[in-house]
């Protein structure tokens, strides 16, 4: 889910009614940066609190030189592993009752039992979807849910079910809840009972995007590898609201567990954190679903939102830059635990609270792999993996090199291990559509922006092992 699908942040077509309470009564972040474009390690940095380059989760398989279990039959090991330092066993070790519902893609699958009371029941029904236009595949539009399909049989309406029964079972022990929901996610699809479904497609604002030979490296390659440039502006626009229509259905499951927490009694002593792993294109820059080393608005700057009645002030916003980094040491400080040294991120609550207006002076995004790697993966077309992305690594390899972003509150400075590096003055240019890089006018402030991502890399190198326990 990205930034700008909320209507808290100007977005004029969307109903979303959980996220708008939970502005009203809560802390909107409204500059909050993902640490990686991509699902499983931007979420294994979240439980963290570390960049992920400093533990080496950059993949969907995550640490996969993690111990095996011989009692597992099958071990798919997805990311955090027992060794990995993060927020789930301080939390338990705490004394709270822990659940992960909904999309694991988080934890190593050996460790469901072990780090939680409560796990999905997997007792959902496979969505059917009614496929009208084959030859939208390529921009990871599906087609629309059959009109009768019983949405709560969704993956993630049941999701909801589950985490509702988690509230309604606390028996006086504190709560500790990751309710992953699935949506929005390609392939999009369209909810017919949903509010920006029933708007007509005239009434879909479509999303501006340069012209092609003016566009980015990875933004060229994959218009080009995905044959986008004809598409008509009618089926971007359907697409666009089938992509709103899935960030609808999940605020719905989530205003459900709100009133849960409201019926409960424990709404007022609960933390609520409402986020996303990462953006997505959804039509902008004539792009569609995300890709793992680009690092527009539309895919890093992602909503955050916090609710804590007595602790936090109902309301606020903070403009300061964030990072989901910050999101384990909130929790930590929130909690009454100590935040562990190895820890990166910072508490969020000087700024939320009010007692500073500045976080961070950049923002920090990474993705990507190393060139044999993507060299070697390219010509792979494993069972169920989507064609048009495989054909995009087959054609242009490149574009899953390692890549670094940084961003002030200003400028956005792109490093790419293989072709043209970017710059963009968001102020003058706030949809990223002229890239600066060789605009001699910015030549001061590229020398800048290169020397804080230096300096970062350097910085945010691991604090692992505590060096400071070996001197006496």
């Amino acid at each position: 889910m990205k930034w700008s699908a909320l209507p808290v942040h100007g977005n004029s077509f969307t109903s979303m009614p959980a996220a708008e309470r939970l502005a009203r009564e809560g802390v909107v972040f409204d500059n909050a940066f993902c640490q990686m474009p991509k699902c499983v390690p931007s979420r294994c940095s979240m439980l963290t609190g570390r960049y992920p380059h400093v533990d080496g989760f950059r993949t969907l398989k995550g640490r996969t030189d993690a111990p095996h279990h011989a009692e597992v039959d099958e071990n798919d090991l997805v990311a955090l592993y027992e060794n990995t330092p993060n927020l789930i066993p301080l939390i338990r070790e705490a004394g709270y009752r822990t659940c992960l519902l909904g999309k694991n893609h988080i934890v190593e699958w050996n460790l469901h039992k072990k780090w939680f009371d409560q796990t999905p029941s997997w007792n959902f029904r496979k969505v059917p979807i009614l496929e009208t236009r084959p030859d939208l595949r390529r921009a990871s539009f599906g087609g629309a849910i059959p009109t009768d399909f019983p949405l709560r049989e969704h993956f993630d309406a049941v999701t909801a079910d589950e985490a509702i029964s988690f509230i309604e079972n606390a028996n006086g022990r504190p709560l500790f809840g990751l309710i992953d929901m699935s949506l929005p996610h390609p392939t999009y699809f369209e909810i017919p009972s949903m509010p920006v479904t029933q708007k007509p497609l005239g009434d879909i604002p479509l999303p501006p995007s340069p012209p092609l030979e003016d566009a980015p490296f990875v933004e060229r390659c994959l218009r080009e590898s995905k044959d986008l440039e004809h598409l008509a502006p009618d089926d971007r626009r359907r697409i666009v609201r089938a992509y709103h229509s899935m960030c609808e259905f999940a605020d719905r499951q989530v205003e459900r567990i709100l009133n849960a927490l409201d019926a409960s009694g424990l709404a007022e002593s609960t933390l609520v954190i409402f986020s996303s792993d990462h953006g997505d294109f959804a039509g902008e820059h004539n792009c569609y679903e995300k890709w793992d080393t680009s690092f527009l608005e539309c895919i890093v700057h992602v909503p955050l939102i916090m609710r804590l009645p007595g602790r936090l002030p109902a309301g606020r916003r903070v403009s300061a830059l964030v990072e989901l980094i910050d999101i384990m040491p909130t929790v930590c400080e929130l909690a009454g635990l100590d935040t562990p040294r190895y820890v990166q991120g910072r508490s969020l609550l000087p700024v939320a609270t009010g007692q500073s207006e500045v976080h961070r002076n950049f923002a920090f995004c990474e993705g990507g792999v190393e060139p044999e790697l993507a060299r070697r993966a390219a010509p792979i077309n494993t069972r169920g993996a989507d064609p048009t992305k495989q054909q995009v690594l087959a054609s242009y390899p490149e574009t899953l090199f390692r890549a670094k972003m940084i961003r002030t509150e200003r400028f956005k400075y792109v490093y790419r291990f293989e072709g043209e590096d970017e710059l963009y003055d968001l102020i003058q240019d706030p949809h990223e559509l002229v890239n600066r890089i060789q605009d001699p006018l910015l030549k001061d402030e590229l020398g800048r922006m290169k020397d804080r991502l230096l300096r970062h890399l350097v910085e945010s190198e691991s604090k692992m092992p505590d060096i400071s326990q070996c001197f006496a």
